[in-house]
């Protein structure tokens, strides 16, 4: 896939990650729309503030909960309108792992993924799926052509080693989802890939950071710290432009395996102090 030219969604594209991607792709080249849940002014402002200078309209900003199917349809559509050529999705949006577990937490990890995945792809489609009438649609169209590439962002956690019962299972989904999309979605001509990073500096994490530095430290490989949006940013760009990468998860952790010492174990602090969603 070629980002130049392109569209694409990010979803949580003010946030850490989101916005790392969503400036990789503005500067390679691409239009982007950026789902969030902030104030719609504010959005507004971060998307003319990373649109590089001279490209006005190339990012907008999308305000839209990602679990609310009709209200996800509506967005993409606004997408596909204002911006066109949708290529696919960087799925970015969720609910961290501060958060303890609830139904909320089910439904923005999980449905939100299936529900953005869903839409996006039925965008990318829509246009393909009878070309005599674009508002008739055979069942279902094949080809051999690459139509798009969703990418989905799990986690480290996504393997649950350790004590992220609420979050850890939830991502586990992510990568279900993912793979069966990819599955679903082969014959259509769209890609779907899940990355799973270990923990990124960013203000989801900055109350904990430091207990899972300290174990990034023992038990990762290389290299043994919090990675950055760029390194995320980065995996993006390599997934969209490789044909040959589809239906898997891509770890990006320094070969970190959420590894963790036990709670209290020499003396260290219970995590459960550190946030509600370390189980």
């Amino acid at each position: 896939m070629i980002i130049k030219g392109s569209t694409f969604i990010v979803t949580g594209g003010t946030g850490g990650i989101g916005s790392g991607c969503a400036r990789m792709l503005l500067d390679q080249g691409a239009a982007v729309a950026l789902f969030d849940m902030i104030p719609v002014e504010k959005g507004d402002a971060v998307a003319v503030e990373m649109t590089p200078n001279g490209l006005t309209g190339r990012a907008i900003y999308v305000k839209v909960d990602i679990t609310d199917s009709d209200a996800v349809k509506e967005a993409v559509a606004v997408v596909v309108n204002k911006l066109g050529n949708l290529k696919g999705a960087v799925h970015c949006a969720g609910v961290a792992i501060k958060r303890p577990w609830t139904n909320d937490m089910l439904d923005v990890n999980v449905v939100g993924t299936f529900i953005v995945n869903a839409h996006v792809a039925d965008a990318i489609n829509y246009p393909l799926n009878h070309p005599k009438s674009p508002t008739e649609h055979a069942p279902f169209w094949t080809t051999d052509e690459e139509r798009g590439v969703i990418i989905n962002f799990a986690s480290a956690a996504a393997n649950p080693y350790a004590r992220v019962l609420g979050y850890g299972p939830g991502k586990t989904a992510v990568v279900g989802i993912t793979k069966a999309m990819a599955d679903f979605l082969g014959p259509s001509g769209i890609r779907v890939v899940s990355i799973s990073p270990s923990i990124v500096l960013s203000g989801l994490t900055a109350n904990f950071s430091g207990y899972f530095g300290d174990a990034l430290k023992k038990h990762a490989t290389f290299p043994r710290v919090p990675l950055g949006p760029e390194h995320m940013a980065s995996t993006v760009k390599w997934i969209i432009e490789n044909v040959g990468v589809n239906a898997i998860d891509v770890p990006v952790d320094g070969g970190w395996k959420l590894v963790m010492d036990k709670p209290g174990a020499a003396g260290g602090e219970d995590p459960r102090a550190l946030a509600p969603g370390l189980e």
